[in-house]
């Protein structure tokens, strides 16, 4: 919802909470989050770093639309303007696609060398790094575009609401990518160990221990900190890796199971049991790990529901979700005894 006023386009923000003082509505002007009623500024507005132009693509017009950059990319640090050519172009051509004369390609070879990466960067070097770093994770992890965007965006609000310099701004990226893939929830099942060990591989001395300790101080100064992951974000990360198991995949064909079927009653009987135990049961036991217990259990329980033999074993379940059997076996007999109660006897 937009309002006009004293000319002005503000957005109402009707998804937001309300304002902490008079209760009034949130909108955005000038940037950052104000009450309509009383006044009161909240925090800044972070807005994405594109717009659209033209009508959203149809089936029959692919490129309808086109996404204008506004000079400031979110997970780089750029300059404004535009590159002479494509980023990494060194032969030049006109409007027209003809290419230019050799002097011509001599010029523009020297003016694009001149507008380098060091120059654009100017002070942010730091930040370049940081953000470089981040890129090269992003495609390791094999996360999407906008977990790896909204760590940038998370970062650079971190960064510019933060009273003084930044001592290490790789474990500062390293926390806020733990932020964005716990926001993410099951869309971006990626643990804490997998980040710490994914920067370790880039060269970088972050582990699990410097990310937690970091993640402590981030929240005692600026109030973010990443949110506590739950089993049910894992489902669908421990479903895939149980499925693209052969093995998993050859026993559940031997067992009469179609692979399909046998997948969705394994989901849900997961969901089901993870629901039928309480939160204060868990403790601070690893989720990932809980929730591969749990599918090991589920897979029981749905072969005697079903009468048929159950499919997998701790080391099995092991072997296709790298997770250790004593792991699997210690979380599996604390839930035993409580499924035990609201199921029949596993």
């Amino acid at each position: 919802m937009w309002l006009l006023t004293d000319g002005i386009c503000e957005s109402r923000l009707t998804n937001s909470k309300s304002c902490p003082d008079c209760g009034g509505f949130l909108v955005t002007s000038h940037g950052h989050i104000v009450c309509a009623e009383c006044g009161l500024v909240l925090s800044r507005e972070y807005v994405l770093p594109t717009y659209q132009m033209g009508e959203r693509p149809g089936d029959d017009s692919p490129d309808a639309s086109m996404y204008v950059s506004l000079g400031n990319r979110m997970h780089i640090v750029d300059g404004l303007g535009s590159y002479i050519g494509f980023h990494k172009d060194r032969y030049f051509q006109d409007a027209q696609g003809q290419a230019l004369s050799g002097r011509m390609q001599k010029k523009f070879k020297r003016l694009k060398t001149i507008y380098s990466t060091r120059i654009r960067i100017g002070k942010n070097e730091a930040k370049y790094r940081a953000l470089r770093t981040l890129n090269h994770v992003s495609k390791l992890l094999m996360i999407n575009e906008q977990v790896r965007d909204r760590t940038a965006y998370l970062y650079k609000k971190v960064v510019n609401e933060t009273v003084g310099g930044i001592s290490n701004n790789i474990l500062l990226i390293a926390v806020c990518l733990l932020m964005a893939v716990r926001e993410f929830k099951e869309e971006a099942p990626i643990t804490l160990d997998e980040i710490a060990d994914v920067f370790e591989k880039c060269g970088h001395r972050v582990n699990v221990r410097a990310i937690v300790r970091e993640a402590l101080r981030l929240k005692s100064l600026t109030g973010h900190s990443p949110e506590i992951r739950k089993p049910e974000d894992y489902v669908p990360r421990v479903l895939s890796m149980l499925m693209n198991s052969p093995r998993v995949v050859s026993k559940v064909q031997s067992r009469g199971w179609k692979i399909k079927d046998y997948e969705n009653a394994l989901r849900n009987k997961i969901l089901e049991v993870l629901q039928t135990i309480p939160a204060s049961k868990r403790g601070g036991r690893n989720p990932f790990i809980f929730t591969v217990s749990a599918a090991y259990a589920s897979d029981r329980l749905i072969a005697m529901q079903y009468g048929k033999r159950a499919v997998m074993t701790q080391k099995l379940a092991s072997t296709a979700t790298k997770v250790a059997e004593y792991s699997i076996r210690d979380h599996f007999g604390m839930m035993k005894k409580i499924i035990e109660v609201s199921h029949a006897s596993i």
